[in-house]
């Protein structure tokens, strides 16, 4: 029962997903802490790992949820979820791309897609934001270690060339020393 569960709740997520990782992020977060699943604090967990393991960030965390609930067929039947919308609205709409590439209601579909795909991405850097900086029993106190690495992680980033697997190690080193 619990892979069939585990098979519609990441189908459905991998139908309203849009607008990629990020966006996406936020729908895993409810379906899951919502069924009690996963915590919050996992759920940041699972999604720092998903971020800095190759692949898509949904494939990333629904392998890992569907093994941590239900071992290896868990982690198959829910990376099978996650990734059969895509693949079949791909092939949908790459059937029907050159039919209705000029047309205006497509595009104002996309027109109103596009500013939920920017809430979706904020709402996960601000889900994130708070797990990482606020200090979640007493909210008024900040996590200045963190914080500290997150500053310092834009900074080289912007201002520099390092590569971002170099800062992603930086920030492990830094969060050993900080954190």
């Amino acid at each position: 029962m619990i892979l069939i569960s585990l098979f519609l709740v990441f189908v459905k997520i991998g139908l309203i997903g849009f607008g990629g990782g990020y966006a996406i992020l936020t729908i895993i977060q409810q379906e899951l802490t919502q069924r009690g699943w996963i915590g919050q604090q996992e759920f940041a967990d699972i999604a720092a790992i998903s971020q800095i393991t190759p692949g898509p960030i949904a494939v990333n965390a629904a392998t890992y949820v569907g093994y941590r609930i239900a071992g290896f067929w868990g982690s198959l039947v829910a990376t099978l979820g996650v990734s059969l919308p895509s693949f079949v609205l791909v092939i949908l709409v790459a059937h029907f791309i050159l039919k209705f590439k000029e047309s205006r209601a497509v595009e104002s579909c996309m027109k109103g897609i596009r500013p939920v795909t920017v809430a979706f991405i904020a709402s996960a850097a601000i889900f994130f934001a708070l797990e990482s900086f606020v200090n979640l029993q007493a909210p008024l106190l900040v996590n200045w270690g963190p914080f500290a690495i997150f500053a310092g992680a834009i900074l080289v980033a912007v201002f520099t060339k390092i590569n971002v697997i170099l800062i992603v190690l930086m920030s492990m080193v830094a969060g050993l020393i900080l954190c």
